[in-house]
């Protein structure tokens, strides 16, 4: 369609939208085989410390598999130069209220978290699954808080956005409609996990990811609430361990498990709408911010009474019609977006990661089940 509102970000120069989907499709394809390699890597090397090997594991997945690797594919199989790597992966400048807004929906994100993963827990263990997980070390060790906090909020928050919020859900959104990339993208974030304790919440945490970044155009608010989320556990797992704080947010819970658990179930509720009510604020500050950069390119503009549509005042930048919404205004009627429509072949690739994933998926399923 000639005058289809193209995607800035679709794809890079020179490069057809077909070699684009395919080679992230490869690329997805190449994470999800990586994970569970490395983590029988890191099964079987001789480190005792298990620290140490924490760290191994981390680093690994998250910068060698997560930003790495990505960039490389982007870099010399894209041949996209380093700021259109940014581009692609949703690296752009954003409002200060969408940062600050992001830290106390991360903290709502995790305590609604807990809920949604005790439900999950229980379905599990009904079914004969036995959760394990790491215990922290007997003696506390500031040094070893920050660590965890650099492991586990810092790296994830930044390399698996970079990777599932970067070029894959720029990918996915300029072939599907907004509420499919959503669904598609949050499926494939809990399943990229590859662990049947996290594969349903992180479901939920990774569509309203996606959603988050979609709505506000940038990755930067959704690394933010990330690092919120995983931070905020990691200190309250410190402090329910260790007794600072009178044991922290966890004791709360717990307590209230016991003796009030319908008060429990009315904090969860609260937090759940406290959530609904920052991520309303979040989607309406950003309209009307739009809104506002419309009017004000409109009043900059000319007007066709001929063919009545406004006339950009320079060169037309489609991005920016697209962005603001001008496109009814500029080019006279509402346009669809140019998705591109992949073909089975396209998909193949994507296919192999999906099935890779269900399979470990189900391994650690049964894996859990067994001992």
């Amino acid at each position: 369609m000639e005058n289809a509102i193209a995607l800035y970000h679709e794809r890079a120069e020179s490069v057809s939208r077909q070699k684009q989907y395919r080679v992230m499709a490869l690329l997805t394809f190449c994470v999800a085989v990586a994970l569970p390699v490395v983590r029988l890597i890191s099964y079987y090397l001789p480190i005792e410390n298990e620290t140490v090997s924490d760290l191994v594991f981390t680093v690994l997945i998250q910068v060698c598999v997560l930003t790495v690797m990505p960039f490389l594919f982007y870099k010399f199989m894209l041949k996209m130069s380093v700021k259109q790597i940014f581009a692609f992966s949703s690296f752009k400048k954003t409002k200060w209220f969408n940062l600050a807004l992001a830290v106390p929906i991360g903290i709502c994100c995790h305590v609604v978290t807990i809920w949604v993963s005790s439900v999950w827990q229980n379905i599990l263990m009904s079914l004969g699954y036995t959760h394990s997980s790491s215990p922290l070390p007997e003696v506390f060790s500031a040094g070893g808080m920050i660590l965890a906090i650099v492991l586990t909020g810092i790296l994830p928050g930044f390399c698996e956005e970079f990777f599932n919020r970067g070029g894959l859900l720029t990918t996915v959104r300029g072939s599907f409609p907004m509420v499919t990339a959503i669904i598609i993208m949050g499926m494939e974030f809990g399943l990229f996990h590859q662990n049947i304790t996290q594969v349903f919440y992180t479901m939920i945490f990774g569509a309203f990811m996606v959603f988050v970044t979609l709505k506000v155009k940038s990755v930067f608010p959704a690394m933010i609430i990330h690092f919120v989320n995983n931070t905020f556990a990691v200190i309250n797992d410190y402090c329910s361990e260790y007794g600072f704080l009178n044991g922290g947010f966890y004791e709360i819970i717990y307590g209230a498990a016991d003796t009030r658990p319908e008060l429990l179930l009315f904090m969860f509720a609260v937090f759940a709408a406290v959530l609904v009510g920052l991520t309303f604020l979040l989607v309406n500050l950003n309209s009307a911010k739009r809104l506002a950069a419309k009017k004000d390119v409109i009043a900059s503009s000319g007007y066709d009474h001929t063919n009545n549509r406004v006339v950009l005042v320079g060169e037309e930048d489609k991005e920016k019609v697209r962005e603001l919404g001008l496109d009814k205004e500029v080019y006279g009627e509402k346009l669809k977006e140019d998705l591109y429509k992949p073909t089975m072949r396209d998909n193949a690739f994507f296919f192999g990661a999906v099935a890779v994933s269900v399979l470990t998926t189900l391994f650690s399923f049964i894996f859990g089940y067994i001992i």
